[in-house]
């Protein structure tokens, strides 16, 4: 009478969640394994536990296992795009997910990386005017220079003086009052009625 006997080396008899991480833990601790590489019925566990292969690598901790920093973020993303140029949507999901965790989207991050070389500063500064400590004084002295050789549109003006004339005289035109750029045309002002 032959009994039969439970091979050890095999896959188990039934699987459940637990069994199908662990297998899949053990097989892809320390290094990627495709999907087409995966056992057959290991791979049908995969997506009658856990929904899809990749599902149960997340839940196995295997994707978990590298950890990344912006260093190593930047570096990948020259390797990805140094031999051609790649679209978005030809990004792998876990690089553009990256991306718009440390630069806020794919381009910025391109931006960061190196890979993209245009002329304009990647960053503008208008911050840095503020560093300067503009007194109301000095600024109304700047917008006296500015304006006194000819009549200025305030889109004319530099944004970051903008907002300074806002700031210390709450408009343009105020700015340009209190600097005596602007006079009072008629000769005599009007007598408001008691």
């Amino acid at each position: 009478m032959l009994i039969k006997q439970k091979n050890s080396l095999g896959r188990p008899a039934t699987w459940n969640e637990e069994k199908v991480l662990k297998a899949v833990h053990k097989l892809c601790k320390n290094r990627y394994v495709d999907a087409s590489h995966f056992p057959p019925a290991l791979y049908k566990a995969c997506k009658k536990y856990c929904g899809s292969l990749r599902r149960a690598k997340w839940k196995a901790k295997i994707l978990n296992d590298r950890h990344w920093n912006y260093e190593k973020f930047k570096a990948r993303v020259r390797q990805v795009c140094l031999k051609e140029y790649k679209n978005e949507k030809d990004w792998p999901k876990n690089l553009r997910a990256l991306a718009k965790k440390y630069c806020g989207s794919v381009r910025k991050a391109k931006w960061e990386a190196g890979m993209i070389s245009d002329l304009r500063k990647k960053q503008r500064k208008k911050h840095e005017i503020f560093k300067i400590k503009w007194t109301k004084e000095k600024f109304l002295n700047w917008v006296w220079e500015f304006c006194r050789w000819g009549y200025q549109k305030p889109e004319s003006w530099p944004n970051y003086m903008r907002e300074l004339a806002v700031r210390y005289c709450s408009s343009v035109r105020a700015a340009k009052w209190e600097a005596k750029i602007l006079q009072e045309q008629r000769k005599n002002s009007r007598k408001i009625p008691a």
